[in-house]
């Protein structure tokens, strides 16, 4: 006697189905593992960078921390102590901006703002040109160690007195308020980029 059970007949269209829908589901988890492991790899990259980018803004603080203190340091405002002499000052503060590494022709504090280097290349070269001051040992933050350089400008007065400098404690004139900028520039000692 037979069984039925052993005498069920495939159709000939459903032979070999499952071996492609098995073959289907291979590729499309072999593609998601590709997926997901590149996506990974780029997650790291922009991370270290950012690691990177944030060191680096921490060594720019320590240049404009020196900034800062040198003009503290100074015994009068260093636009007078330049008067007579605009390089006076330098490679630190600057009364007008050189004419090369920033714009084609120089511009005039009193007429537009001090604009800032334009020219990629004036950077590596500012320390030995006398156009900007390099710390003289590097920032060390985490792992990375950062070349420091900057330069300091008159940024001029607003037109308006800012809240509190109206007038001088004996209640007579005005009490003056300064303004500088100052441009840092950060790079990494090995020569590399940022990340």
């Amino acid at each position: 006697m037979k069984s039925p059970f052993l005498s069920v007949k495939e159709s000939s269209g459903e032979r070999g189905a499952i071996l492609v829908v098995v073959l289907v589901l291979v590729f499309a988890v072999t593609l998601a593992l590709l997926a997901y492991l590149y996506l990974n790899n780029n997650n790291t990259l922009i991370a270290s960078n950012l690691a990177v980018q944030n060191m680096a803004q921490e060594a720019s603080d320590v240049g404009l921390d020196d900034a800062s203190t040198w003009l503290n340091q100074l015994p009068t405002v260093p636009e007078i102590l330049a008067t007579s002499n605009s390089q006076a000052l330098a490679p630190r503060f600057l009364l007008t901006m050189p004419t090369s590494g920033y714009l084609a022709s120089n511009v005039n504090a009193t007429t537009a703002p001090i604009q800032p280097p334009t020219d990629p290349q004036f950077w590596s070269q500012c320390a030995a040109n006398n156009q900007c001051y390099q710390l003289p040992q590097p920032v060390t933050v985490g792992s990375q160690q950062f070349q420091v350089e900057y330069v300091i400008f008159p940024n001029g007065s607003p037109n308006q007195p800012l809240a509190g400098y109206e007038q001088n404690q004996s209640r007579a004139g005005s009490v003056s308020a300064y303004f500088y900028v100052a441009y840092v520039h950060v790079a990494r000692v090995n020569g590399g980029g940022l990340g």
